[in-house]
């Protein structure tokens, strides 16, 4: 599946992440959402999923993975780019009337 446009060019004071697609169903097992965020647009595919306890003991249905790695606003301090996860995190992320919560992350997934 080719990459969906949820949102071209969000802007860093956005407050609220709802949308609508028509999702095809994944094409093999173990795929799932991936949501990835840029300056230049918030997009939807499907990729293999991380093999770890979590997903193995849960529906992967119930989860979006979500990358985060290119984002920063240009023309705007760091700042804006973590206040604008900030607020993603506590707001949810809303995908076919289904609310999305940050769950966690592991020490090796953080890059400094």
């Amino acid at each position: 599946m080719s990459s969906i446009t949820l949102q071209a060019n969000p802007s860093s004071d956005d407050a609220e992440w709802s949308f609508h697609v028509r999702l095809p169903p994944p094409r093999r097992a173990g795929l799932g959402v991936h949501v990835s965020f840029t300056p230049e647009a918030i997009k939807l595919d499907w990729t293999q999923f991380p093999s770890n306890r979590i997903l193995h003991s849960d529906d992967p249905s119930k989860f979006i993975l979500t990358s985060f790695e290119s984002l920063r606003f240009p023309d705007k301090p760091a700042s804006a780019t973590r206040d604008y996860k900030i607020r993603l995190f506590k707001a949810g992320f809303h995908l076919n009337g289904v609310e999305y919560r940050f769950y966690g992350h592991s020490n090796s997934q953080l890059f400094f």
